[in-house]
């Protein structure tokens, strides 16, 4: 993946001879020409609608040869002073066996951090809404996660069921629980916040992790 060629690109009153960009794509060294200019979300959202139409998608990034931990921070990142971009890609179905690889664990560790956080909201701690945004940021990712999964092995959530419930039906009490959560929050009542997160979200929390082995059956089932 440390192979290099020069291809060039336009960055607003840059001319071409101003930015030599070395992009290379599964080791393989790519002419990032016709790639969206001007910013690293630009670009990299142009590969990645190439390659979705060969049924892979960007996995990893590194920059100038760090890892990129989050595209969405970086997407207005100018071009300038990017040498180089390394990209590995991954098949949904192979993204999918990670994800639940570490699926259960996540969730596990966003529960104690969402206890953490109800102890915060309960003490009065001037850490708690840092701390509320950090778990914010974690139940968005298992959302994303979940709904990764639901698209990428065809899953019916009317269907696949827990204990002769639908998943459809956590899916619809786990928003009613978010639901909950935005209300007590835009009430400045952060003892009932508290009392949500610790009595209703982290014990629901726990009914999906017994849902992601149901996942992992139906992605054993479709190999």
């Amino acid at each position: 993946m440390r192979s290099a060629a020069l291809v060039y690109a336009m960055v607003d009153t840059f001319s071409e001879e101003d930015i030599m960009l070395s992009c290379v794509i599964d080791g393989q060294v790519k002419d990032s020409n016709g790639y969206g200019a001007g910013s690293l979300g630009s670009l990299v959202g142009d590969m990645n609608r190439d390659l979705a139409g060969s049924g892979r998608f960007i996995a990893s990034i590194r920059v100038n040869g760090e890892e990129v931990a989050s595209i969405e921070e970086e997407t207005g990142r100018r071009l300038e002073g990017i040498d180089s971009i390394e990209i590995t890609t991954e098949s949904p179905v192979s993204l999918v066996a990670k994800i639940l690889a570490e699926g259960q664990d996540y969730i596990e560790g966003l529960r104690d951090f969402l206890m953490k956080v109800a102890g915060h909201f309960t003490s009065g701690s001037e850490c708690a809404d840092s701390s509320f945004a950090e778990a914010v940021q974690g139940i968005q990712w298992f959302v994303q996660m979940t709904d990764f999964i639901e698209g990428t092995l065809n899953l019916d959530f009317q269907i696949l069921s827990l204990n002769g419930r639908p998943v459809a039906e956590y899916v619809k009490s786990l928003n009613g629980i978010l639901l909950e959560i935005v209300n007590a929050q835009e009430g400045c009542d952060p003892v009932m916040l508290a009392d949500i997160v610790e009595y209703d979200l982290v014990p629901h929390l726990g009914e999906w992790k017994e849902i992601y082995t149901l996942f992992e059956g139906e992605l054993a089932g479709s190999k």
